[in-house]
């Protein structure tokens, strides 16, 4: 694939999980990761000084969420059900995906940055808004498509206002 033929099938992957994800195609959203995955939100502080750069906790630190495929696969079941009090009834969410760069190639995997803003609305009266970056490890699954084999979502957010975590990124 051309460099241009590479972006545009990443960029077409992005778009059709985030309509897995407003569609509430959880099961589907899911088949997009590798075995291997890890799906990582550290927390981020404010900093000043010389501890600027230094905002997000390390892997294996505190995080918002640490997953693997087993863990993603049952925060899914769990949806499911129809009884995760933070999704009951389910929110309505819009993902949008933007500047999606290939940050490098090695061999065949790509290290992608995408920003995110995901909207929120919940019951009557809850609206929330989400933005942030995603770095992705992605391997190829076949000759258009991926598989994310690393996420790290990197929140703007060093204070979290929102009621809770409980939809995808």
């Amino acid at each position: 694939m051309t460099d241009l033929e590479t972006w545009f099938s990443v960029n077409q992957f992005y778009t059709k999980e985030s309509r897995y994800l407003d569609d509430l195609e959880f099961t589907n959203w899911l088949s997009g990761f590798d075995e291997t995955v890890r799906y990582w939100m550290p927390i981020v502080s404010n900093r000043i000084g010389r501890d600027v750069g230094r905002e997000l906790t390390q892997p294996g630190e505190l995080a918002h969420f640490e997953d693997d495929h087993t863990s993603l696969t049952n925060r899914v079941k769990r949806l499911q059900t129809g009884r995760a009090w933070a999704e009951t009834p389910p929110g309505r969410t819009n993902h949008m995906i933007s500047n999606v760069e290939i940050m490098e190639r090695d061999g065949v995997q790509l290290k992608v940055r995408s920003q995110f803003l995901i909207y929120r609305s919940h019951m009557e009266i809850d609206q929330e808004i989400f933005s942030g970056t995603r770095i992705d490890k992605l391997r190829p699954d076949t000759e258009t498509t991926w598989k994310i084999m690393d996420r790290s979502i990197i929140l703007d957010h060093a204070v979290l206002t929102q009621k809770s975590l409980g939809i995808f990124f």
